[in-house]
């Protein structure tokens, strides 16, 4: 975590340097009436691309209520950064922080390092894939904890199919090194449509499965579809 901010100081002092996106996306659903329900989702990506590197920022938030019930609350911020060794083989290292409340986790730290390899990098597709080893440490609402070591498997696939219509779809496969009875599947795939040179319009489907799920959680799977407005420049 260390080396990380003090790669995150010499960006900063390097910023003229830098090349900034940002993607911001809203998604809020209401109803009222005989049901009330009140569902927010946001995320956040920056990417700070400089020389042969990029710093990464991400953020998502869920909350959901059902006639005043609590019944989703969901936090994730990571930092992330990767070192280009050529234009198709990297290096990256990053630390994450997540709270799940309905998945029996008041606190989750995740750290991940691995190499990434660009198969496609054009205009109209990109594929690539990252493998590598995570280490997770787990704080419970039961007030247990757990210590795990993961091999990590990730594959992302986006593809622009015209001027307004484009979709991605990633894949994300963690066994556990000591315990083959703990591993967990993540995906999801988002179509996007232009709506301006800015925003535009996306709909998902998030698939999030744990097959050793935190004692007391009746469900491995967890699902979440989504309608949003994205800002993205």
């Amino acid at each position: 975590m260390k080396l990380l901010l003090v790669l995150l100081i010499s960006l900063f002092t390097g910023i003229a340097h830098a090349q900034l996106t940002n993607e911001s996306e809203v998604g809020i659903a209401s109803a009222n009436g005989n049901t009330k329900t009140q569902t927010y989702n946001l995320k956040q990506l920056n990417d700070y691309k400089f020389d042969m590197n990029v710093a990464s920022f991400k953020a998502r938030y869920l909350n959901g209520k059902a006639n005043g019930i609590e019944t989703a609350r969901y936090f994730m911020g990571g930092l992330r950064f990767e070192r280009k060794l050529s234009n198709q083989f990297g290096l990256f290292f990053g630390e994450n922080f997540e709270k799940d409340k309905f998945a029996g986790i008041e606190k989750r730290l995740i750290s991940d390092t691995g190499g990434k390899y660009r198969f496609i990098d054009s205009e109209t597709a990109k594929l690539f894939a990252e493998l590598g080893h995570r280490y997770m440490h787990e704080e419970r609402l039961d007030e247990t904890m757990a210590f795990s070591h993961y091999i990590r498997a990730y594959s992302e696939w986006e593809m622009k199919w015209n001027s307004n219509i484009s979709s991605k779809y990633w894949v994300e496969y963690l066994p556990n090194v000591s315990d083959n009875k703990d591993w967990q599947l993540n995906t999801e795939l988002s179509i996007s449509a232009v709506a301006s040179s800015i925003f535009s319009l996306k709909s998902s489907v998030l698939v999030r499965y744990d097959h050793f799920p935190a004692p007391g959680i009746l469900y491995k799977t967890d699902t979440l579809f989504t309608t949003a407005l994205v800002a993205k420049f």
